[in-house]
């Protein structure tokens, strides 16, 4: 019994070790990195999105959907969609949306330190509690960069972000994030 008990306390030790090693991992390449480009898959529901997005930490992105030309640009205070079907984008306040908490590096080191990682089939992930939505942060379980999220937006939709991430701390043009060159 006593050789049982032993087992399964030096068994619990290296799994937690393993995940503090993994969370240090995970926080020492988001503290390396400035920006993100990528390539998305989204699903609302069951409706499937695809494209590719900049994201810049200190709260910008910029995204191109492929087949609707749909845009989602963030200037760091302000976010704006706009659609081919009309040329009147929609503006929204960025601390009034998930985004504002996902493009923040610093939040995201901070609760990862403070938060417990879990695992699924492919990912790490930790969840944040932003204005009474939950938001998934996940992180690819190789190279251990984010790789996506899942949160509900604002009719209450699920939405799943699925990002592949393809270059990491490029130099980026600020003009990409200028608001009025999207009205």
């Amino acid at each position: 019994m006593r050789y049982i008990l032993i087992y399964l306390l030096l068994f619990l030790f290296s799994i937690s070790k393993a995940y503090s090693d993994i969370k240090g991992h995970i926080i020492s390449n988001l503290e390396k990195t400035n920006n993100y480009s990528f390539n998305f898959i989204q699903q609302i529901n069951k409706k499937k999105e695809t494209g590719n997005c900049i994201l810049v930490f200190n709260r910008k992105i910029n995204c191109k959907y492929d087949n609707s030309g749909k845009i989602l640009v963030s200037d760091g205070k302000n976010l704006i969609i706009k659609s081919n079907n009309s040329n009147i984008p929609s503006f929204y306040k960025l601390k009034n949306t998930s985004f504002y908490k996902l493009l923040d590096k610093d939040y995201l080191i901070e609760q990862l330190i403070s938060n417990n990682l879990r695992k699924d089939n492919e990912r790490i992930f930790f969840e944040i509690n932003y204005q009474n939505i939950v938001i998934k942060v996940f992180f690819d379980k190789k190279k251990l960069y984010l790789s996506g999220w899942e949160t509900i937006d604002a009719y209450n939709n699920s939405v799943f972000t699925d990002i592949i991430i393809y270059e990491v701390n490029k130099i980026v043009n600020n003009n990409l994030f200028k608001l009025k060159e999207f009205y």
